[in-house]
């Protein structure tokens, strides 16, 4: 029965074409695309039949066509999402932005502030501690009975001024002899002359190249007032005497220790013997005292001369601490019940804010 294949439409797919045999003639046949005779060969014998290849050229015009249509729908889609912003909702932004930036400002403003008021409270604290920690270092390593607020000043006054004798080193002495052989002495005593004196010391690693005064058992601020050379009787050495350490003199009965030689004196004693037998060896003398500047606030300056007569000039003293709105050191001597006091209140005000530290130091004024 001989095959019968319609015709197919330009651009349609093979797949669809329904031919009009039966079932088994398609299976055997498949798709053809031509209507010619079988071939013959050489030996009169029919070819085998070619099974249809499919249309290329139909695929290729089917496939532009659905990416055609493709396209078309994802222009129309991005066409369809573009879209801008109008003046009323720009408006209605910032609007809202402004609302937003003034809750987060008023809610944050009272943190920060409270932040910064503590931040300035701190240092001022730091900067009162520390000036008033150095000065209870001096006072505590300060000669017995040699500190003292400036002339005329109370407890009930503000006294501006601290003053006192900075130990560099101490020890233990003996009596000493003016003769070998002869009578101890104690208090020490200096002849003066061309006899040397030497006071023996139970402390041979004695520093005493920035030594200035050797000090006995000061009880009053006698000591700030040195005699001069030649005088009779003082707790601290002539103001002209020099201070090193010796040996002791080979012929008298401290041969083979270490004695403290005292030269330029004249004829000197220490007015009092040390129960304790302790010695101090002074090389200047620290002040503090606050000073006012032109602004009406103050700063407290401390002075290090080279001599007991402290300057607080700018050029002669170094600052310790600025901002001082008020300022107050006080001495109270010990008694009989209780060891003396230097109570020492210091105010510093930055930014509209004032701190003020207070600070009292304990002073044992043994000799």
């Amino acid at each position: 029965m001989p095959l019968t294949i319609p015709p197919v439409p330009v651009g349609a797919s093979l797949l669809a074409i329904t031919p009009s045999c039966p079932t088994r003639d398609r299976q055997q046949a498949g798709s053809y695309t031509s209507n010619a005779p079988p071939s013959v060969d050489a030996t009169g014998q029919a070819d085998p039949p070619h099974r249809g290849r499919p249309d290329l050229g139909a695929k290729l015009l089917a496939f532009l066509a659905g990416s055609e249509s493709v396209f078309a729908a994802g222009r129309a889609s991005h066409k369809s999402t573009e879209h801008g912003f109008t003046l009323v909702e720009l408006i209605m932004v910032i609007a809202l932005s402004g609302i937003v930036a003034v809750m987060i400002s008023t809610v944050l403003s009272r943190p920060l502030q409270g932040f910064v008021d503590q931040s300035r409270r701190a240092e001022l604290t730091d900067l009162a501690a520390m000036a008033l920690n150095r000065m209870a270092r001096d006072i505590r390593l300060a000669v017995p009975n040699s500190i003292r607020n400036e002339p005329g000043c109370s407890p009930e006054t503000e006294c501006k001024t601290l003053e006192m004798l900075e130990i560099i080193e101490g020890g233990r002495y003996r009596a000493n002899q003016l003769s070998p052989g002869g009578e101890r002495y104690d208090p020490p005593r200096c002849l003066g002359g061309p006899v040397d004196c030497y006071i023996p010391v139970l402390s041979p690693g004695l520093q005493t190249a920035s030594a200035n005064w050797m000090v006995i058992y000061s009880t009053d601020n006698q000591i700030w007032s040195p005699s001069i050379t030649g005088a009779s009787t003082s707790v601290i050495t002539p103001t002209d005497a020099s201070i090193s350490l010796a040996d002791c003199p080979a012929d008298g009965e401290d041969a083979g220790n270490k004695c403290l030689k005292l030269d330029n004196t004249g004829a000197f004693s220490f007015r009092y013997a040390s129960p304790q037998n302790r010695f101090y060896l002074v090389n200047n003398a620290i002040g503090y005292r606050c000073v006012e500047k032109l602004d009406g606030s103050w700063e407290l300056r401390r002075a290090n001369p080279n001599g007991l007569s402290p300057s607080y000039a700018r050029d002669e003293s170094a600052l310790v601490v600025n901002s001082i709105s008020s300022c107050s050191f006080t001495y109270e001597p010990g008694a009989n019940t209780r060891n003396g006091v230097v109570t020492m209140r210091l105010s510093l005000t930055n930014g509209g804010e004032t701190v003020t530290l207070l600070q009292q130091v304990h002073v044992d004024n043994a000799p």
